[in-house]
């Protein structure tokens, strides 16, 4: 008969440990019942505070919504004003765009053609600078002959003022000696 005292230990110990998780239990509920009390005595001034939320987020929902429907129909004034505008402008934009390339395509051209009659301008002003450079010269040549040729005649007139002078003196007695040849001169 030892296996029912063996029985009723482990029955009673199964009792036992029953027993005191059951006894924490209660403990645990009790704990929480103080705490269920305590909510409940806060639980009033929860609900205010939540209420108080609630209206505020509802007052700041419709500023919200109004905020909205302005912006939306700001947007909508501002596409139906700018849009239609904004087409013509880009429109005109791309005409200008399109004018100014032309132009400087245009200009490109002239400018090559300009550069071109430049160049032979500035080719024909070197011709003619070195024309004046020749003429200068041969001025200055027919200067110096015009010079030289006014000399000449002034000592060409000198010279019939002397024979002229020695003409109308009385020719001396004795003869005039015979002319030499230029080339027999001495040095």
């Amino acid at each position: 008969m030892t296996v029912i005292p063996g029985l009723v230990r482990r029955a009673a110990a199964e009792v036992e440990r029953h027993l005191r998780e059951g006894a924490g239990v209660l403990v645990r509920a009790g704990r929480d019942l103080e705490r269920s009390a305590e909510l409940v005595r806060l639980l009033p001034a929860l609900v205010e505070r939540l209420s108080v939320v609630e209206r505020s987020v509802r007052v700041q929902g419709a500023e919200l919504r109004t905020i909205r429907n302005e912006l939306d129909s700001l947007v909508g004034e501002l596409n139906d004003r700018l849009l239609p505008r904004l087409d013509e402008r880009m429109d005109d934009t791309e005409r200008d765009l399109a004018a100014i390339a032309t132009s400087l395509v245009r200009t490109g051209r002239e400018t090559a053609g300009d550069h071109v009659r430049l160049e032979a301008a500035e080719r024909r002003v070197a011709d003619l600078r070195a024309k004046v450079a020749a003429l200068e010269q041969r001025t200055g040549l027919w200067r110096d002959l015009q010079s030289t040729v006014t000399r000449f005649g002034d000592d060409l007139d000198a010279m019939r003022a002397r024979m002229a002078l020695r003409t109308a003196e009385p020719p001396p007695d004795t003869a005039p000696a015979p002319l030499q040849n230029l080339t027999d001169r001495p040095a």
